[in-house]
């Protein structure tokens, strides 16, 4: 048994709460944050599987397995949503999400359960009922929420839009909620080879935080998962893609609905990458935070745009597309938009960031660390992220350390390399004229 002792800190504020780690044979990993500030505790499983591993004809597997991991395995069985009703019955929480990278299990309980809810996490890890009741009831779910999607005018365009961004065989090609038409067709067989591959306990690790001893968590784990001998291959990742250049070729869609968007498409590299950090950061100081130096310009005191809603996806393992969408009164003279967004950038490449905006950001996120600490669940998605995407929960506090190195003069390398308006590219979404 290997163990790693930390503690969560930050600058002269210390909150010592000790960590521990340990790894089974058969390559799950266990982290315990002993939080004993209260009754609960935190149980979260992670498992390294996104619909970035599904393949044609499982399109929307990965998400439609978050559902059906709900619906009982062989010790814990029954109608609905099973293993919701027994942590309602804990006096509990419990929720997941799924991602391109990666899916979350996660339950919040009193301590005294929490051995009982690693005995169920076990189970449906290794016992998940999947015959065709079951396959048939969270399809229907999985494709009552596509078509909710559908109705809603800002994520149709979305899924629209979606189908130009990704060249063939890129880990994101498709998004997380797949397709319809595929889902509908899922057999039993090609769910049950999906979840013997990727429910693995080498492709997961569990996080427990709160008032646990970590050496009981460590017996309960070994107890219940210990004996699961399935494995996901070593080398079974996918190739990772370079970084593309903005190769869209759309340059106009139509939405129904009586608003114009500029949809701002930006590579941005992955988790890794020297630019990651200083990419994020300067997408939210340009776009993303509701203060950003475009939402002010153009928004709050342009008075342009309605908003600009960022989806950049900030904790990526593979390159992506970053949109930035200025949502707008369909109008001529809308052009003196891009005027506005160009000569800001065009500021940054020329001038960099001021220091005090940077500055600002980082104590908005100290301060949001900082108040981090008194959540459970806030210290295990830190442990989390630290241990998916680091491969270790002990760089937590890596990612705050990341910004604070960043400068206003490697912001203006950042805005030439990837928002240079020379080679911008936006598409111009514009309402249906009848």
């Amino acid at each position: 048994m290997v163990m790693c002792l930390g503690f969560l800190t930050l600058q002269s504020k210390a909150i010592e709460y000790p960590i521990k780690s340990t790894t089974l044979d058969n390559g799950l990993k266990v982290i315990v944050c002993e939080k004993n500030t209260n009754q609960m505790a935190q149980v979260e499983v992670w498992y390294r599987v996104g619909s970035k591993d599904e393949w044609d004809g499982v399109r929307g597997m990965a998400h439609m397995f978050e559902h059906m991991m709900f619906r009982g395995s062989k010790n814990f069985n029954g109608e609905g949503d099973i293993y919701i009703k027994l942590i309602d019955k804990m006096g509990g929480n419990v929720n997941a999400y799924t991602t391109y990278d990666r899916t979350v299990y996660h339950e919040e309980v009193q301590s005294q359960n929490v051995e009982k809810v690693l005995e169920m996490e076990a189970d449906r890890m290794t016992n998940l009922i999947l015959d065709q009741k079951v396959l048939d009831t969270e399809r229907q779910v999985v494709g009552e929420e596509l078509r909710l999607g559908e109705n809603n005018w800002y994520q149709r365009m979305m899924a629209e839009r979606y189908k130009y961004l990704y060249p063939k065989n890129h880990p994101y090609q498709v998004d997380v909620i797949g397709f319809l038409n595929e889902i509908t067709a899922f057999t039993t067989k090609q769910c049950q080879d999906f979840y013997d591959k990727y429910y693995s306990p080498n492709n997961a690790f569990i996080v427990v935080t709160g008032n646990v001893k970590a050496d009981d968590v460590f017996a309960y784990v070994k107890k219940h998962f210990g004996g699961i001998t399935k494995q996901l291959p070593v080398n079974d990742k996918k190739q990772e893609p370079d970084i593309f250049t903005n190769n869209i070729e759309v340059e106009e869609m139509n939405i129904d609905f009586p608003v114009q968007i500029y949809s701002y498409i930006v590579p941005a590299p992955a988790f890794g990458h020297k630019d990651y950090y200083a990419f994020n950061l300067l997408s939210e100081l340009l776009f993303s935070n509701s203060n950003s130096i475009l939402n002010t310009s153009v928004v709050t005191e342009g008075n342009l745009a309605y908003q600009i809603i960022s989806n950049s996806d900030e904790s990526r393992l593979y390159n992506n597309y970053a949109n930035y969408d200025v949502v707008m009164q369909a109008a001529m003279g809308n052009a003196k938009v891009k005027k506005v967004i160009s000569k800001a950038i065009n500021e940054i490449i020329n001038e960099g960031v001021e220091q005090e905006l940077i500055d600002n950001y980082i104590k908005n996120l100290e301060a949001q660390i900082t108040f981090g600490k008194y959540s459970n669940s806030s210290i295990a998605a830190e442990l989390g992220f630290a241990e998916y995407y680091y491969k270790d929960h002990t760089k937590y506090n890596a990612e705050l350390e990341a910004y604070k190195n960043i400068k206003g003069e490697d912001l203006k390398v950042i805005a030439k390399t990837y928002f240079d308006p020379e080679k911008l590219k936006s598409i111009n979404i514009k309402p249906i004229m009848e």
